[in-house]
């Protein structure tokens, strides 16, 4: 949970007040959604996955032609962070958010492909991962189904399908909403990666049904591997909701989510708190 807002945030690596007038009318991120973003993570002060972000990050770049100014690379992702937790006072847990836009300029043919980058923090009450004491419920979000492209896996500008998933998420008053692709399959959820566990086996969509590349997703598989759980990226039909023995979700703010009920169908929690400790050794080692 965050427990204070940015007061200091860093736009091309100068520091500005929060609360300062950032941008003109004619920014592209508010006007087309024309820029890609990362969502990271503070663990006692420190930035984790950090070259799993910044390569993430870098493919988004290449793809929308976008280039970043030189400053950026005067210093390490890890140390942009750390400076800005330093400055807003933050020395143990925070979730940042890194936006990248292209500058100002033009309408959908831009000017220009030089970009800006926008760097906040928000302090957290807990300095590790730590499991949601009440399990999650979910409902399906069929309104709108998500096209399988190149922009499929990356966290752009553009999140209006995510909004109105959230929106529908509201409505229904659960905790999330399970989205699909074109092709009717289960992809993800508003704002997290999903996984099953049938048999204590996981499974999870692969990238190319049109799920984000998730950097929690990409360490949980990776954490699963080293230690002998069976992980497979498979197409997720609509009857995984019923026919596993756990759903959790996956982000590198909240780490790992236990889904507890969808409809009528419940969820245990075992092997999510097995990654869970799994996870918090792997950042500690």
């Amino acid at each position: 949970m965050s427990v204070l807002n940015t007061k200091i945030l860093f736009i091309n690596g100068e520091e500005r007040p929060a609360n300062d007038v950032l941008f003109t009318p004619y920014n592209r991120s508010f006007r087309y959604g024309d820029g890609v973003f990362e969502s990271m993570r503070l663990v006692n002060g420190k930035l984790v996955f950090a070259q799993r972000h910044l390569a993430r990050l870098m493919a988004g770049i290449n793809l929308l032609q976008m280039r970043l100014p030189d400053n950026f690379i005067s210093c390490s992702l890890e140390d942009w962070c750390n400076k800005l937790a330093i400055r807003n006072g933050v020395t143990a847990g925070a979730r940042l958010r890194l936006s990248v836009f292209r500058n100002d300029g033009g309408h959908y043919n831009p000017q220009v492909n030089d970009a800006s980058w926008l760097l906040e923090i928000w302090a957290l009450e807990d300095n590790e991962y730590v499991l949601n004491d009440i399990g999650l419920s979910i409902e399906l979000y069929q309104d709108i189904r998500k096209p399988i492209n190149k922009l499929s896996t990356l966290k752009t500008a553009n999140a209006q399908l995510y909004i109105l998933a959230a929106l529908y998420s509201k409505k229904m008053n659960v905790s999330n909403a399970i989205l699909i692709n074109h092709i009717g399959n289960v992809i993800e959820a508003t704002n997290a990666n999903l996984f099953a566990v049938k048999n204590g086996v996981l499974y999870t969509c692969p990238l190319a049904e049109g799920c984000v590349a998730g950097v929690m997703r990409a360490v949980i598989m990776e954490i699963a591997t080293e230690n002998r759980i069976a992980v497979y990226e498979v197409p997720l039909t609509l009857s995984i909701l019923l026919n596993s023995d756990e759903l959790f979700l996956t982000n590198v703010t909240s780490g790992l989510q236990w889904v507890s009920s969808y409809k009528a169908k419940t969820y245990s929690a075992d092997t999510a708190k097995k990654l869970l400790v799994l996870l918090n050794k792997k950042i500690k080692s």
